[in-house]
């Protein structure tokens, strides 16, 4: 059984690992990002410059970060994802860490991602 196009484009934002020029492609100009605090650069961004410009910074703390999602589940314009952030800091540490994805699609685009997650391990792994 193939994945429904809202999943397509959530998976297609996964692998996009970064690529802020894949990520443009998924999210739409609008969008809303609502981050759970105590994760890296947590808090509300409206705007896809802003998603882009305020929120993906936290990147390059990694040398590398991965979301994986391990299931997904989809309502008409809903998808959840659950799954797992995987990294390695660029000191070296790794980390694993839980999630809930809730994205919010329209025209095949993603219009608002609200997140949660188990923050602790991140911070443990970027601490000095």
């Amino acid at each position: 059984m193939s994945d429904s196009p809202q999943i397509d484009v959530v998976r297609r934002f996964y692998d996009a690992r970064g690529d802020l020029d894949v990520i443009r492609s998924c999210v739409a100009e609008d969008a809303r990002w609502d981050v759970t605090e105590g994760f890296p650069n947590g808090g509300v961004y409206d705007g896809l410059d802003r998603i882009v410009g305020d929120f993906f910074p936290f990147l390059a703390d990694f040398s590398e970060f991965q979301c994986i999602g391990d299931a997904f589940y989809e309502d008409g314009d809903q998808v959840i994802v659950l799954g797992r952030y995987l990294g390695t800091t660029t000191k070296g540490r790794q980390v694993t860490s839980r999630f809930a994805h809730f994205f919010t699609l329209h025209a095949g685009r993603i219009t608002q991602l609200r997140q949660t997650s188990d923050t602790l391990p991140i911070a443990r792994a970027l601490e000095n």
